[in-house]
Formats: structure tokens, sequence, C-alpha cells
């Protein structure tokens, strides 16, 4: 599946940035690089990484660009969930077949909540999420993966967690 990696465009007041997803807003903007979302997507062949906010990104932006792919990876966290969210519908509104995963702190902590947040998210990978994104990407059965909670005949999956 071809993949991208996406730290969507966030909402005003929101930075986004030193390293994690903060809600607050500060006198000096600092971007750390998305070091949580390079990782897995260095082991996904012809993957791209797209950093919508120190970049300013915005949502049509992101929307063109995330058409363009089969499977969207989404970081999240506590205060961005709901404009994740939102982002991730927007991206199955364009595109139907899009499947869509999120991880993040608060995913993991978190896998069932984060599921019903949204229908438009497909799975969530639990702990530590980076070969787990590979093997979705790779587009092995979701039930055969370590690592994630997922979204099956009405009800969530959750399978053993990766190593």
């Amino acid at each position: 599946m071809k993949t991208l990696f996406l730290s969507p465009p966030s909402f005003d007041g929101f930075d986004g940035g030193a390293g994690s997803r903060y809600q607050a807003r500060r006198e000096i903007t600092s971007f750390w690089y998305p070091t949580w979302l390079a990782q897995p997507a260095a082991l996904v062949p012809n993957a791209k990484l797209l950093d919508c906010p120190p970049h300013n990104i915005d949502i049509q932006q992101c929307l063109a660009e995330a058409k363009g792919y089969d499977h969207v990876i989404i970081h999240t966290s506590t205060p961005s969930l709901k404009n994740d969210s939102k982002v991730a519908e927007a991206i199955k509104a364009n595109r139907p077949d899009t499947t869509i995963g999120f991880v993040g702190a608060h995913a993991a902590v978190l896998p069932t909540e984060t599921l019903k947040v949204s229908p438009a998210i497909d799975w969530v990978g639990r702990k530590e999420f980076d070969f787990t994104c590979k093997e979705v990407a790779e587009g092995r059965p979701l039930d055969t993966i370590a690592g994630l909670s997922f979204h099956k005949d009405g009800r969530i999956v959750q399978t053993p967690n990766a190593r």
C-alpha cells in the first residue's frame, strides 16, 4: 500500500511543536523533527512523511496530498484527537477506500476509546508501533498483526501486543 505518515494541520492556538503535539501556543515556536513518525516511515518503502504544522500546510493542501495514498497513518494526541479525527474523516470523504491508522501516546493507552471517536479510524497501533505500521502497509490481514486494535464485524478486536 502506498503509505503517508501524517502529522496533520493543527487548530488555531495549538502549536504542535517541541517533539509532541502540545495544547499550547508559545512565544517561540519550536518544531522538532517528528521522529515518532520518521522511524516507522523509514521501514515502509516509498512512504512519505508530511509534517503539516511547521510547514504551514493547511487542510486543503493536506487533503490534496493524502488523496494519492492508499494508507494514511496519523499521529495523534489527547488535545489534538478531535481535530485529527476530523482530518481522517475528510480524507475518507475524498477517498473512501483509504485505510487510516492512528498512532501516538493517546492511541496507545486508550485504543478502544480512540477507535470509538470516529468511524474513519480503521486501526490503532498500540505501544511500540513501528513494525506494526510496516506490517499494515505491507497489506497483511489486520488480525495477523501484533499490536493492533481495529474494527471487525461491528466490534473492536485487539490482537496480542507486539514484542
